[in-house]
């Protein structure tokens, strides 16, 4: 097991297991949470034993968005002047990540947390669970919401998703073509974790030589290029930086 304090990283039957651990405030996003999850997938992504990834939040639920408190704190905590490098740091270790990547999105994934969930190769999600991008409703930009979006779903899903700021439930997202399966609430972890071991169980090599191809034939996305794919996210609908990154509440 590998620990970065908020996440947690195990590896059994072939599946990498990569936890948000922060309960206590419903796995809200700090920029130590980006680091801890920005190595915990640099580190899955070196080795050769792990056939799928498991992403999902401890406690019940997925991820709440950034942490309010930490980022409205006073004085503000050491990290925030490198948060946003943190946050597109996480991001690009999951794009680069060399295999299939399933989130088990249970009760919520908000904001940013709805980012780390679109940014599932495979989405399961209970059917009372949500997601929302409410961004626009606190006159803030979405770029990694936007960056996944856009690299895995129609411009029409991403319009619906993020110009609204609205809650999607489980049946919108499945409808929407963004998650695989629907569950019931309390089944959501055991269903991804299903799914997982059956993906892991199939030949490493050529799952992985199938994910490297759609991300190669992807259209007009630059997909092949991570690191530029977010970048130019980022370059067109920037995060703000240190103290200006400072949301509101979502209503």
């Amino acid at each position: 097991m590998t620990e970065h304090d908020e996440v947690l990283s195990t590896v059994a039957d072939g599946v990498a297991s990569i936890v948000l651990n922060r309960p206590g405030r419903r796995n809200a996003i700090t920029g130590p949470l980006g680091d801890g999850l920005a190595a915990a997938f640099a580190h899955v992504s070196a080795r050769d034993d792990v056939g799928a990834v498991l992403f999902h939040g401890a406690g019940g639920s997925f991820c709440s968005g950034l942490d309010l408190k930490e980022y409205n704190a006073d004085p503000p905590p050491a990290w925030m002047a490198t948060a946003r490098d943190s946050l597109v740091a996480a991001h690009r270790a999951i794009f680069d990540c060399p295999v299939p990547v399933v989130v088990a999105l249970e009760r919520f994934a908000i904001n940013g947390g709805a980012a780390f969930a679109l940014a599932a190769d495979l989405l399961v999600v209970g059917r009372e669970a949500y997601l929302q991008v409410g961004e626009i409703r606190q006159g803030m930009a979405a770029p990694m919401n936007l960056a996944w979006l856009l690299a895995r779903h129609p411009a029409s899903v991403a319009e619906q998703i993020a110009l609204t700021g609205r809650r999607f439930v489980g049946p919108d997202l499945h409808r929407l073509g963004v998650a695989l399966d629907v569950v019931d609430d309390d089944r959501v972890l055991e269903s991804a974790r299903a799914l997982a071991v059956e993906i892991a169980s199939y030949p490493t090599e050529q799952a992985r030589a199938i994910k490297a191809t759609i991300r190669d034939l992807a259209p007009a996305t630059d997909l092949g290029d991570g690191g530029a794919w977010f970048d130019r996210a980022n370059a067109g609908s920037p995060l703000p930086v240190g103290s200006a990154m400072r949301p509101r509440a979502v209503q």
